[in-house]
């Protein structure tokens, strides 16, 4: 198995789990009671993640396929993710509230620059 597929992989599952976290955070506030666009714009920080959650790991996906474009599909939901807590930072929220996805976006840049690195395979 090579390098690109692992990484791929190892991506894929990241940014499945990020959409997981993402979307059960919207669920929770539209049980209480929240229309879904206040849960998804007030901030928009939701829409946000689930958007380039969703992009990395449709990227990944295709770049296991060994399919062209993966790499950098997943490298443009890498950018609007790292985006997240700096947004969140600019917006002036608490640290310990963003520290998470600033730590979660050193390991996405990681392996996304590595899957863009990587050569493809040629079937």
């Amino acid at each position: 198995m090579n390098i690109r597929i692992l990484t791929g992989v190892a991506l894929a599952f990241l940014s499945a789990w990020l959409l997981w976290k993402g979307l059960s955070a919207v669920i929770m506030i539209t049980s209480r009671g929240s229309p879904l666009g206040d849960a998804l714009l007030q901030p928009p920080t939701s829409v946000v993640r689930i958007v380039a959650a969703c992009m990395i790991l449709l990227g990944a996906l295709v770049a296991v396929a060994q399919r062209p474009g993966g790499a950098w599909l997943a490298g443009l939901g890498t950018f609007l993710f790292v985006l997240l807590p700096v947004m969140m930072a600019a917006s002036g929220t608490a640290a310990r509230l963003w520290a998470d996805e600033a730590v979660v976006s050193l390991f996405l840049i990681a392996l996304t620059v590595a899957l863009c690195v990587s050569k493809r395979r040629k079937a």
